[in-house]
C-alpha cells in the first residue's frame, strides 16, 4: 500500500513539473520547436487585409510588436516571444522568422513588456478566470490580486459605415473600457467607486472610511486600483 502511495505521488509532482514548463526561444536548440507549436491548432499567418480599410482605432491592445510570455491552457510558458494582442477577435499574433502568425495553441495568459515604457501588462483569458459566472469571451488585463482581483477589460467593437456620396465602407473601432472585480468566485462589474462598497460589503465600513480619507472621488484606473489594494491590505494585516 506504501509503495502504491509512493507511486501515486511521484506521478502527480511529474505532472505538476511539466505543467509549469518554461521555454525559452531565444535558445537556438529548442526555438523552431516551440515557435512550431504555438501554430498548432489553426496558426495562420496574419493578414492585415482585413483592416485594409480602418480609417480610425485599432483592433490591437498595443499597435507595436512588444516581446512578452506566453502561458497556454496547460501551463507552459513561452518566454522572449515578440507578440501583439488582438482584442478584437481574442487572438494573439507572434513573428516567425520575421513573418507575422496567429497563435494557435489554447492561451491562459499573455504578458507584454512594454520595454520603452518600462511597463508590464498581464491579460487573462476568460476561460481561465475562476469565477461561477461566465465573462464574456476576452483576455482581461488583471491589475490588482489578493482576496479581490481587480480586471480591466479594453472592449473593442468594430463598425462598418459608408460615407456619403461614397462607393466604399469604412472601417472604425472603438473601445469601451470596463471593469470587474472578482471575489469569492463571483464576477462583479463596476462602473463607479461607489459600487465598490456593495463588492466589497464585508469590509464596507473600512472601505468607506479610506474613500473618505484618501478624497477617492472618481472612477479611474487609479482609483479603482487603490481601493482594491487597500481593501486586500486589510486581509494581510490579519494573517
Amino acid at each position: 500500500m506504501r509503495s502504491l502511495l509512493t507511486c501515486c505521488l511521484l506521478v502527480t509532482i511529474c505532472l505538476h513539473a511539466a505543467s509549469q514548463r518554461v521555454i525559452d526561444v531565444n535558445k537556438e536548440d529548442i526555438k523552431s520547436g516551440a515557435l512550431s507549436y504555438l501554430v498548432v491548432g489553426g496558426g495562420t499567418p496574419f493578414v492585415n487585409a482585413k483592416f485594409a480599410k480602418l480609417v480610425s482605432g485599432s483592433p490591437f491592445f498595443k499597435e507595436e510588436l512588444m516581446p512578452g510570455v506566453l502561458i497556454s491552457a496547460n501551463g507552459t510558458q513561452y518566454r522572449n516571444i515578440i507578440i501583439r494582442l488582438n482584442l478584437l477577435e481574442s487572438q494573439v499574433n507572434f513573428l516567425n522568422n520575421q513573418v507575422e502568425m496567429i497563435v494557435g495553441t489554447p492561451l491562459r495568459e499573455v504578458i507584454i513588456w512594454d520595454t520603452v515604457n518600462n511597463k508590464s501588462y498581464r491579460f487573462v483569458f476568460s476561460e481561465h478566470i475562476e469565477t461561477t459566472d461566465k465573462p464574456e469571451k476576452d483576455f482581461y488585463e488583471l491589475l490588482e490580486t489578493g482576496r479581490a482581483q481587480l480586471y480591466k477589460q479594453y472592449k473593442k467593437i468594430m463598425r462598418e459605415d459608408r460615407p456619403y456620396n461614397s462607393a466604399t465602407y469604412e472601417q472604425t473601432i472603438q473601445t469601451n473600457i470596463r471593469y470587474f472585480v472578482l471575489i469569492g468566485g463571483q464576477w462583479k462589474k463596476v462602473a463607479k467607486i461607489k459600487d465598490l462598497l456593495t463588492v466589497l460589503a464585508d469590509k464596507k465600513s473600512e472601505v468607506q472610511q479610506h474613500i473618505s480619507a484618501k478624497r477617492i472621488s472618481g472612477d479611474s484606473q487609479e482609483d479603482f486600483q487603490a481601493v482594491i489594494s487597500y481593501y486586500n491590505s486589510l486581509f494581510i494585516q490579519q494573517q
